[in-house]
Protein backbone atom coordinates (compact mmCIF):
# COMPACT_ATOMS: atom_id res chain seq x y z
CA UNK A 1 0.00 0.00 0.00
CA UNK A 2 0.79 3.72 -0.26
CA UNK A 3 1.33 6.60 2.21
CA UNK A 4 -0.12 9.34 0.68
CA UNK A 5 1.76 11.81 3.04
CA UNK A 6 5.43 10.55 2.76
CA UNK A 7 5.09 9.32 -1.08
CA UNK A 8 6.65 5.68 0.61
CA UNK A 9 5.89 2.46 -0.12
CA UNK A 10 4.81 0.03 2.36
CA UNK A 11 4.87 -3.55 2.18
CA UNK A 12 3.53 -6.04 4.37
CA UNK A 13 5.27 -9.56 4.63
CA UNK A 14 4.06 -12.15 6.66
CA UNK A 15 6.63 -14.30 8.28
CA UNK A 16 6.71 -16.54 11.18
CA UNK A 17 3.62 -14.74 12.54
CA UNK A 18 4.30 -11.40 12.40
CA UNK A 19 3.71 -9.00 10.00
CA UNK A 20 6.82 -6.74 8.64
CA UNK A 21 6.45 -4.19 7.03
CA UNK A 22 8.89 -2.72 4.38
CA UNK A 23 9.59 0.61 3.48
CA UNK A 24 10.74 2.18 0.12
CA UNK A 25 10.84 5.64 -1.77
CA UNK A 26 7.97 5.28 -4.37
CA UNK A 27 9.06 5.11 -8.08
CA UNK A 28 12.68 4.93 -7.32
CA UNK A 29 15.52 2.00 -7.53
CA UNK A 30 18.40 2.08 -5.52
CA UNK A 31 21.21 1.10 -8.16
CA UNK A 32 24.54 -0.50 -6.60
CA UNK A 33 27.36 2.17 -6.47
CA UNK A 34 30.36 0.59 -8.92
CA UNK A 35 33.90 1.12 -7.63
CA UNK A 36 36.00 3.19 -9.81
CA UNK A 37 39.34 1.03 -11.20
CA UNK A 38 41.98 3.29 -11.65
CA UNK A 39 44.29 2.14 -14.78
CA UNK A 40 47.75 3.19 -14.59
CA UNK A 41 49.68 3.17 -18.26
CA UNK A 42 52.17 1.43 -18.63
CA UNK A 43 55.54 2.99 -19.47
CA UNK A 44 57.29 2.52 -23.21
CA UNK A 45 60.75 0.80 -22.75
CA UNK A 46 62.97 -0.20 -25.99
CA UNK A 47 65.60 -3.12 -25.74
CA UNK A 48 68.48 -4.17 -28.10
CA UNK A 49 71.37 -5.28 -29.51
CA UNK A 50 74.59 -3.69 -31.12
CA UNK A 51 76.75 -5.17 -33.93
CA UNK A 52 79.01 -4.64 -36.35
CA UNK A 53 78.52 -5.86 -39.96
CA UNK A 54 79.97 -9.33 -39.19
CA UNK A 55 77.08 -9.71 -36.09
CA UNK A 56 79.98 -9.93 -33.92
CA UNK A 57 78.30 -7.73 -30.47
CA UNK A 58 79.89 -4.61 -30.01
CA UNK A 59 80.15 -3.65 -26.02
CA UNK A 60 80.54 0.10 -25.31
CA UNK A 61 78.45 1.70 -27.90
CA UNK A 62 76.46 4.71 -26.54
CA UNK A 63 72.61 5.30 -27.11
CA UNK A 64 70.87 8.03 -27.24
CA UNK A 65 67.81 8.75 -27.28
CA UNK A 66 66.62 11.28 -29.76
CA UNK A 67 62.87 12.47 -28.68
CA UNK A 68 61.17 16.16 -27.21
CA UNK A 69 62.98 15.02 -23.73
CA UNK A 70 65.67 17.08 -23.07
CA UNK A 71 66.72 15.35 -19.80
CA UNK A 72 66.88 12.16 -21.75
CA UNK A 73 70.74 10.77 -20.85
CA UNK A 74 72.87 8.53 -23.05
CA UNK A 75 73.41 4.72 -22.09
CA UNK A 76 76.10 2.06 -23.29
CA UNK A 77 75.53 -1.45 -24.47
CA UNK A 78 77.36 -4.38 -22.25
CA UNK A 79 79.63 -6.90 -23.22
CA UNK A 80 77.02 -8.64 -25.31
CA UNK A 81 76.56 -5.30 -27.06
CA UNK A 82 73.11 -5.12 -25.47
CA UNK A 83 70.81 -2.37 -23.89
CA UNK A 84 67.68 -1.24 -22.52
CA UNK A 85 66.13 2.41 -21.94
CA UNK A 86 62.76 2.74 -19.73
CA UNK A 87 60.54 4.86 -18.57
CA UNK A 88 60.14 6.70 -22.45
CA UNK A 89 58.09 9.65 -23.31
CA UNK A 90 55.25 9.73 -25.67
CA UNK A 91 55.91 10.30 -29.45
CA UNK A 92 57.70 10.02 -32.46
CA UNK A 93 61.05 8.49 -30.54
CA UNK A 94 64.65 7.10 -32.65
CA UNK A 95 67.86 5.88 -31.38
CA UNK A 96 71.59 7.68 -32.39
CA UNK A 97 74.24 4.54 -31.74
CA UNK A 98 77.74 5.67 -31.82
CA UNK A 99 80.87 3.87 -31.30
CA UNK A 100 84.52 5.13 -31.46
CA UNK A 101 86.04 3.44 -34.74
CA UNK A 102 82.10 3.35 -36.51
CA UNK A 103 79.83 5.21 -38.62
CA UNK A 104 76.95 7.26 -36.49
CA UNK A 105 73.70 5.19 -36.87
CA UNK A 106 70.29 6.74 -36.24
CA UNK A 107 67.03 4.36 -36.21
CA UNK A 108 63.53 4.76 -35.43
CA UNK A 109 61.54 2.77 -32.87
CA UNK A 110 58.58 1.43 -33.43
CA UNK A 111 56.50 0.12 -30.45
CA UNK A 112 53.83 -2.91 -30.48
CA UNK A 113 50.73 -3.03 -28.52
CA UNK A 114 52.28 -3.60 -25.32
CA UNK A 115 54.44 -0.89 -25.85
CA UNK A 116 57.72 -2.10 -25.74
CA UNK A 117 60.24 -2.26 -28.60
CA UNK A 118 63.25 -4.60 -30.07
CA UNK A 119 65.73 -3.55 -32.24
CA UNK A 120 69.07 -4.70 -33.57
CA UNK A 121 71.68 -2.18 -34.81
CA UNK A 122 74.46 -2.92 -37.17
CA UNK A 123 77.56 -0.40 -37.63
CA UNK A 124 79.69 -0.48 -40.24
CA UNK A 125 82.98 0.58 -39.57
CA UNK A 126 84.48 4.00 -40.13
CA UNK A 127 87.04 3.99 -42.94
CA UNK A 128 89.71 6.88 -42.69
CA UNK A 129 91.94 8.06 -45.77
CA UNK A 130 95.15 8.04 -44.78
CA UNK A 131 98.31 9.73 -46.30
CA UNK A 132 100.16 6.29 -47.45
CA UNK A 133 103.43 5.22 -45.97
CA UNK A 134 105.87 2.86 -46.36
CA UNK A 135 107.02 0.07 -43.96
CA UNK A 136 110.41 -1.04 -42.97
CA UNK A 137 110.47 -4.52 -40.76
CA UNK A 138 113.50 -3.91 -39.13
CA UNK A 139 112.26 -1.33 -36.78
CA UNK A 140 109.95 1.39 -35.70
CA UNK A 141 112.58 4.15 -36.13
CA UNK A 142 112.65 3.43 -39.99
CA UNK A 143 109.33 4.73 -40.44
CA UNK A 144 109.27 8.24 -41.42
CA UNK A 145 106.91 9.61 -38.84
CA UNK A 146 108.05 7.25 -35.86
CA UNK A 147 111.70 8.30 -36.92
CA UNK A 148 110.79 12.13 -36.23
CA UNK A 149 109.22 10.86 -33.28
CA UNK A 150 112.02 9.50 -31.83
CA UNK A 151 114.55 12.19 -32.99
CA UNK A 152 112.42 14.18 -30.89
CA UNK A 153 111.90 11.84 -27.81
CA UNK A 154 115.80 12.49 -27.55
CA UNK A 155 116.32 16.00 -28.11
CA UNK A 156 113.18 17.94 -27.28
CA UNK A 157 112.91 18.27 -23.53
CA UNK A 158 109.82 20.23 -23.66
CA UNK A 159 107.51 17.23 -24.94
CA UNK A 160 106.14 14.71 -23.33
CA UNK A 161 106.60 11.39 -24.97
CA UNK A 162 104.86 7.72 -24.78
CA UNK A 163 106.23 5.25 -27.31
CA UNK A 164 104.76 2.03 -28.60
CA UNK A 165 106.87 -0.35 -25.55
CA UNK A 166 105.16 2.57 -22.91
CA UNK A 167 101.43 2.46 -24.77
CA UNK A 168 101.85 -1.56 -24.49
CA UNK A 169 102.61 -2.06 -21.36
CA UNK A 170 100.34 0.87 -20.19
CA UNK A 171 97.66 -0.67 -22.77
CA UNK A 172 94.52 2.05 -22.73
CA UNK A 173 91.29 0.83 -22.89
CA UNK A 174 90.83 4.64 -24.28
CA UNK A 175 93.68 6.72 -25.78
CA UNK A 176 93.05 9.65 -23.06
CA UNK A 177 93.70 6.78 -20.22
CA UNK A 178 97.75 6.55 -21.56
CA UNK A 179 97.85 10.48 -20.07
CA UNK A 180 96.36 9.92 -16.78
CA UNK A 181 100.18 10.06 -15.24
CA UNK A 182 101.92 13.11 -17.78
CA UNK A 183 102.16 15.97 -15.65
CA UNK A 184 99.98 19.10 -16.27
CA UNK A 185 96.94 16.78 -18.24
CA UNK A 186 93.71 16.40 -16.44
CA UNK A 187 91.25 13.50 -17.91
CA UNK A 188 87.63 13.58 -17.08
CA UNK A 189 84.70 11.29 -18.19
CA UNK A 190 82.76 12.79 -21.27
CA UNK A 191 79.13 12.47 -21.63
CA UNK A 192 79.36 11.23 -24.88
CA UNK A 193 82.48 8.85 -25.38
CA UNK A 194 85.41 7.81 -23.51
CA UNK A 195 87.31 11.17 -21.90
CA UNK A 196 87.70 14.41 -22.10
CA UNK A 197 91.51 15.66 -21.78
CA UNK A 198 91.97 19.27 -21.02
CA UNK A 199 95.56 21.03 -19.92
CA UNK A 200 95.82 23.76 -17.63
CA UNK A 201 91.95 24.14 -17.64
CA UNK A 202 91.00 23.88 -21.43
CA UNK A 203 91.17 21.65 -24.33
CA UNK A 204 94.55 20.95 -25.85
CA UNK A 205 94.41 20.91 -30.02
CA UNK A 206 95.18 17.27 -31.51
CA UNK A 207 97.16 16.25 -34.85
CA UNK A 208 96.19 12.41 -35.84
CA UNK A 209 99.04 11.08 -38.29
CA UNK A 210 100.03 14.91 -39.13
CA UNK A 211 96.15 16.28 -40.13
CA UNK A 212 95.62 18.76 -37.62
CA UNK A 213 91.29 18.25 -35.93
CA UNK A 214 90.54 20.99 -34.35
CA UNK A 215 87.76 20.82 -31.76
CA UNK A 216 88.43 16.97 -32.12
CA UNK A 217 88.19 14.79 -28.43
CA UNK A 218 91.29 12.31 -28.39
CA UNK A 219 89.14 9.55 -27.78
CA UNK A 220 86.61 10.59 -30.56
CA UNK A 221 89.21 10.49 -33.57
CA UNK A 222 91.70 7.54 -31.95
CA UNK A 223 91.71 4.07 -29.77
CA UNK A 224 94.01 3.14 -27.63
CA UNK A 225 94.97 -0.35 -29.86
CA UNK A 226 95.79 1.81 -32.36
CA UNK A 227 98.28 4.17 -31.42
CA UNK A 228 101.95 3.74 -31.61
CA UNK A 229 103.06 6.48 -30.36
CA UNK A 230 102.03 10.72 -28.68
CA UNK A 231 103.87 13.65 -27.84
CA UNK A 232 102.06 15.88 -25.02
CA UNK A 233 103.01 19.51 -25.21
CA UNK A 234 102.08 21.56 -22.28
CA UNK A 235 102.67 24.88 -24.18
CA UNK A 236 103.60 26.29 -27.57
CA UNK A 237 107.44 25.84 -26.47
CA UNK A 238 109.04 22.72 -27.98
CA UNK A 239 106.32 21.87 -30.94
CA UNK A 240 107.73 21.09 -34.18
CA UNK A 241 107.17 24.15 -36.16
CA UNK A 242 105.00 22.33 -39.10
CA UNK A 243 102.81 21.70 -36.32
CA UNK A 244 102.44 25.17 -34.57
CA UNK A 245 98.80 26.75 -34.60
CA UNK A 246 98.52 30.19 -32.54
CA UNK A 247 95.16 28.97 -31.49
CA UNK A 248 96.79 26.16 -29.31
CA UNK A 249 97.00 28.13 -26.38
CA UNK A 250 95.78 24.61 -24.07
CA UNK A 251 98.69 22.62 -25.64
CA UNK A 252 99.24 20.19 -28.41
CA UNK A 253 98.96 16.49 -28.49
CA UNK A 254 100.43 14.61 -31.67
CA UNK A 255 99.42 11.27 -32.36
CA UNK A 256 100.89 8.53 -34.16
CA UNK A 257 99.33 5.42 -35.32
CA UNK A 258 100.20 2.25 -36.23
CA UNK A 259 100.31 1.02 -39.89
CA UNK A 260 99.33 -2.23 -40.28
Amino acid sequence: MMNRTTGLRLTAVACAGFVVVVVSPLGRRVAAQQPTIAVASVARSVSGTVADAQGNPLNDAEITLRSADPKARPVRSDANGRFRIDALPDGAISLRVRRLGFQERTVPVKFVADRTATVFVTLDEAVAALNPVSVDVEGPETNTKLREFYARERSNHFGYFLDEQQLTELHPDQTSDALRAVPGVLVRPSRRIGNVVSIRGCSPLVWVDGLRAPNGELDELTRGSDVAAMEIYSSQAGVPAQYTDRTATCGTILVWLKTY
